[in-house]
């Protein structure tokens, strides 16, 4: 529910935002940012979703600390929260985008698990996607 749900803030983004075909400024990343502001609003304010909340609105968190949008690290995040984080890279690395053509799965793989060497993603989120693809 919370990988179907995650994303929910993108509501109050501007489509010019989103399906922009090139780079973003820096005021464009800090309104697409707040994506994950709105997925909270929104999903705490729905009876039964409090479990998930904030595995969903959490999923741009780093174990570094370096994430968006509260700036938690290994200590602060769940184990769901971290198999979100894992994930939305996944997608994000291999989904088409109007800037560029979706990357290969061992490609992505390879990214991801360099962000794990760098302390930024959590290995056990990855072992358990590999699982999965």
């Amino acid at each position: 529910m919370a990988a179907l749900l995650h994303d929910a803030g993108k509501l109050a983004i501007p489509n010019s935002i989103l399906n922009k075909n090139g780079a973003l400024d820096s005021r464009e990343i800090n309104i697409i940012k707040s994506h994950t502001y709105y997925t909270r609003l929104i999903l705490s304010r729905v009876k039964g979703l409090e479990d998930i909340t904030n595995w969903a609105a959490n999923h741009h968190e780093k174990l570094d600390g370096s994430g968006y949008p509260l700036g938690l690290d290994k200590e602060g995040l769940s184990l769901e929260e971290r198999i979100m984080a894992v994930c939305d890279i996944y997608e994000a690395l291999t989904a088409d985008r109007p800037y560029r053509k979706g990357l290969q799965k061992d490609k992505a793989i390879s990214i991801i698990q360099s962000m794990v060497d760098k302390g930024e993603i959590c290995s056990t989120a990855l072992k358990y996607l590999k699982e999965v693809i």
